[in-house]
């Protein structure tokens, strides 16, 4: 039974995620979706395992690698030097671009509407480096929270004047909240990629996976679903 017990959890992917970030992840009617679901679960099919998917908070999306029996997270991450200190990537899956999301009645056009503004940012990301770098250059005052569910709530409420987030996640946002407006920062992009323990031996399995997905078209169309782009 032991020797079956082993062999069905090498079978399985054990994924970590952080679902309050749509398009990319999120819960909808009580299943998490999502342009990273897609994606990992076409690899997982592609290497031949199960993928099992675990809801985190952000901040202990990377910490679940060591902790949890994670193998893998997928949650909209950017590659950073930073993070490859402690964390193996693969190669990156999609690029993408920074927004600034607002309320459509301020009007805000560019990054020096940003004086003396409170700027919201999801606590842990790319993007909170991205405000701290801002904040060097504006008065801005920045409030962290740990999930842009959260922001964009105390945006609506005039609690803070601004999130910084992902482009596509300010797009979606967008769609539910007519009142809502942004503009990109196109002097920042990031890549995206999966999260892995260092030196894991899921490494080349999933770069192959994503080479082929990539080839054969099938993130194309994931991204087209999900992104419209």
């Amino acid at each position: 039974m032991i020797g079956c017990d082993n062999k069905s959890k090498e079978q399985n992917l054990i994924v970590a995620t952080s679902a309050d970030n749509p398009p990319y992840e999120f819960i909808q009617n009580g299943q998490i979706v999502g342009f990273d679901i897609d994606i990992i679960n076409a690899i997982g099919e592609q290497i031949g395992k199960k993928v099992i998917i675990k809801n985190f908070d952000f901040n202990g999306l990377l910490a679940s690698l060591t902790t949890e029996n994670v193998d893998i997270v997928i949650a909209g991450l950017s590659v950073t030097e930073e993070r490859k200190k402690h964390i193996s990537f693969s190669v990156p899956y999609i690029s993408t671009n920074v927004s600034i999301l607002y309320r459509s009645a301020d009007n805000l056009k560019n990054t020096g509407d940003l004086d003396n503004k409170a700027v919201g940012v999801q606590l842990g990301t790319t993007w909170a480096v991205i405000v701290q770098d801002l904040a060097k250059q504006f008065n801005i005052r920045i409030n962290y929270l740990s999930n842009n569910l959260m922001l964009v709530e105390e945006l609506k409420s005039k609690v803070i004047d601004v999130v910084v987030l992902e482009a596509s996640q300010s797009k979606k946002f967008i769609e539910n909240n007519p009142d809502l407006a942004s503009f990109g920062l196109t002097e920042f992009s990031s890549e995206l990629a999966i999260a892995m323990p260092k030196n894991s031996k899921l490494i080349d399995s999933v770069n192959k996976a994503i080479a082929e997905l990539t080839e054969d078209g099938t993130i194309s169309r994931i991204t087209k679903k999900w992104l419209q782009q």
